[in-house]
């Protein structure tokens, strides 16, 4: 709107000389031109500055196993259970920020415990998904052990 103005004070206005209206359409150019870089100029940050460390951890393989078995077959990006995809999503885990992450640990840890994962729905269709004492123990060890890792300490 003001360029539009400043233009068609140049163009129009009989007063200012054909150079005088070269030099200050020069002049709009330029801060036109300056405007622009300066305000791209903080975009561009070399990656190398950006920290896009996600943290990495390990599952151990009978932990795995256990997952596997009774949990990523709902909880996982590609499930057609939209409960269970919508509260947790094993593969896309370590995408999370490192205090959703630990939130995510953290509820897996208590429905475990409580006995409510895997839901009475699924067991009564696949019974042998059922997790044992020992395998809720250590589903259980290893998602607190995680949780305290990913937790930064003061």
């Amino acid at each position: 709107m003001i360029i539009n103005n400043l233009l068609l004070l140049v163009n129009y206005s009989k007063k200012i000389t054909p150079m005088r209206r070269y030099f200050i359409l020069m002049l709009i150019v330029v801060a036109g031109f300056l405007f622009v870089n300066f305000n791209i100029a903080d975009n561009n940050i070399p990656q190398e500055e950006v920290k896009t460390e996600k943290p990495q951890y390990h599952v151990p393989d009978d932990v795995q196993q256990i997952i596997d078995n009774s949990c990523y077959g709902c909880h996982n990006s590609e499930s057609k259970n939209e409960k269970g995809k919508k509260k947790l999503q094993f593969d896309k885990m370590s995408d999370l920020k490192t205090y959703k992450q630990v939130g995510s640990l953290a509820d897996i840890a208590d429905v475990v415990t409580e006995g409510d994962m895997p839901p009475e729905k699924f067991l009564k269709k696949y019974p042998e998904r059922q997790l044992s004492k020992e395998e809720q123990e250590r589903l259980v060890s290893w998602v607190n052990n995680l949780a305290k890792q990913l937790t930064p300490e003061d």
